[in-house]
């Protein structure tokens, strides 16, 4: 079957799937301070992005870490 013939409905079916909409899924995590090395990353490659303003810039920059 061609992908563009599947729908989420059909593959709930097919699998016998249910769907959990759960909004705070995370809620209960704590947050973490980022390491020293993200940020110095992210201050040394976030304005080169952003000056460069590109997509590709910014997936570059952002997260090729």
């Amino acid at each position: 079957m061609p992908y563009s013939q599947f729908t989420l409905e059909g593959v709930k079916k097919a699998f016998n799937l249910t769907l959990c909409d759960r909004f705070d899924l995370f809620a209960d995590i704590p947050d973490l301070e980022p390491s020293s090395f993200l940020k110095e990353t992210l201050d040394y490659n976030v304005p080169l992005a952003l000056a460069i303003d590109s997509k590709k810039a910014r997936s570059e920059y952002f997260f090729n870490i």
